[in-house]
């Protein structure tokens, strides 16, 4: 059957049309959550595998000296490459060597993501210790 343009049944309703919008709003908000969520999970695990290689690279800076360095710029050129920056926070991975005594035995290398970091949705932070391994810092 043909529909004549005058007819007053033909088409969608206002209430209709605002139905479709709000419903396809909620699923565009729960999608773009998601994504951003997915995109800062990547980026702490990059962050992760940095400061992994890091210390990697300090132990082999401990094997040949008996001690570790001051400050993370000597490992290179000989164990690192470069000195990573944080991807999350945008900046250096904070180097303490304090607790180790002179020379330094014993480090601990962290990062505290900023409160506008999106990776904060993840952990608010990394640190790394010979000790005690990776652990998501408080």
């Amino acid at each position: 059957m043909r529909v004549r343009q005058s007819d007053p049944e033909a088409g969608f309703t206002l209430i209709e049309v605002l139905t479709v919008v709000v419903i396809i709003a909620i699923l565009a908000s729960i999608l773009i959550v998601t994504f951003l969520k997915g995109r800062a999970q990547s980026t702490v695990a990059a962050s992760k595998a940095n400061v992994r290689n890091l210390a990697s690279a300090l132990e082999t800076y401990f094997t040949d000296e008996d001690s570790y360095p001051t400050v993370l710029a000597s490992l290179v050129p000989i164990y690192a490459n470069g000195v990573p920056g944080d991807p999350c926070s945008n900046g250096a991975y904070t180097f303490d060597t304090s607790m180790g005594g002179a020379p330094p035995t014993d480090y601990k290398l962290s990062v505290a993501y900023p409160l506008t970091s999106t990776c904060r949705l993840v952990i608010p932070g990394v640190s790394y210790t010979p000790a005690g391994g990776m652990v998501d810092s408080p």
